[in-house]
């Protein structure tokens, strides 16, 4: 650990000590080189973490878990105490929704959840309204933070660095934040995990946005699939009652032929005529006929089963009484 206090950090030396040696071989001293490898070591972890977010964006891992995931792992290879958030942008790119934020408080993440892209808003607002990032060094001062500066007040913080997050074609994906508890100026190795982590955030969520339209095609496609199948259920059902009431036609057809003989030797008959296979007792009401000029009598239940199911077939109007009675229904 080099230095104390606020600014101790944690630093890597690859130490090589040899002796030192007079003419006649005696040991007379150490001498010891040594090199700082904290970068190096850093740059390893920083591979290695790297590493794992992509195998989780190859397995498909859910978005949050692989944002959440990046959050945590910049977190703990910073030397200074950041706390990390991912906003991500509605599809207008007008607004930012909460993506990842693990060790920011919730009622801060619940505040500026839906925050609008505009200049002036915030850090991470006025990052996705630039395309462009916006450092921050002091919230206390900054007129960025006007509105929000009471809220970042209690959640404890004091400086906020925005980058946003572009897909390949341009559109804004969302943004990356890193903030400190402290006024802070960011530092090369700073704005190199943001160029490392921007560039793999938008690889997890363009990749996230490709499932979902993967998965909403999908959808429709199966939607389609069963209002095709319901079709033809229709269709079926449609064609077997069209079958039906044909067969029902034929058979109301030969019944009013079979009448019509029957009335060559009893033009009025007293019961009706239509009642089928089983007969019907009824009294007639009705006499109907079709083009090829075959009469019937009958109730005005069978009458009115000819008329809907013969396309030839209608009403006589020879007893204008019944025809009345008929109309009056």
């Amino acid at each position: 650990m080099l230095g104390s206090g606020a600014r101790a950090r944690e630093a890597f030396f690859d130490l090589v000590y040899e002796p030192r040696r007079d003419g006649e071989g005696a040991v007379v001293g150490i001498q010891m080189i040594g090199v700082e490898t904290t970068q190096v070591k850093h740059a390893q972890g920083l591979m290695l973490e790297h590493q794992v977010l992509l195998e989780q964006i190859a397995r498909q891992a859910l978005l949050g878990d692989v944002l959440d995931g990046m959050a945590r792992c910049i977190e703990s290879l910073t030397q200074n105490d950041v706390r990390v958030s991912v906003l991500l942008a509605d599809p207008d790119g007008a607004h930012l929704r909460h993506g990842a934020a693990p060790s920011l408080p919730d009622f801060y993440n619940q505040a500026i959840d839906g925050i609008a892209a505009g200049e002036g808003i915030g850090s991470c607002g006025a990052a996705a309204h630039r395309r462009g990032p916006v450092i921050v060094t002091d919230i206390a001062t900054d007129p960025f933070w006007d509105d929000f500066r009471e809220l970042a007040g209690k959640a404890g913080l004091a400086a906020c660095w925005s980058t946003p997050i572009v897909a390949r074609d341009g559109r804004l994906l969302g943004t990356f934040a890193m903030y400190h508890g402290v006024p802070r100026v960011p530092q090369e190795s700073d704005f190199a995990l943001a160029r490392v982590f921007t560039g793999t955030a938008a690889l997890a969520i363009e990749r996230h946005h490709v499932e979902l339209a993967k998965a909403a095609a999908e959808a429709r496609a199966r939607a389609a699939h069963e209002a095709l199948a319901e079709a033809v259920r229709v269709e079926q059902k449609l064609r077997a009652e069209a079958e039906e009431r044909a067969a029902a036609a034929a058979e109301l057809a030969a019944q009013m032929r079979a009448a019509a003989v029957a009335q060559a030797d009893s033009p009025h008959p007293e019961q009706c005529q239509l009642g089928g296979r089983a007969g019907c007792t009824a009294p007639v009401e009705l006499k109907v006929t079709d083009s090829w000029g075959d009469s019937a009598w009958g109730c005005f239940i069978h009458a009115e089963e000819a008329l809907f199911n013969v396309p030839s077939v209608f009403l006589a109007s020879e007893e204008s009484k019944g025809l009345a009675a008929y109309r009056n229904r």
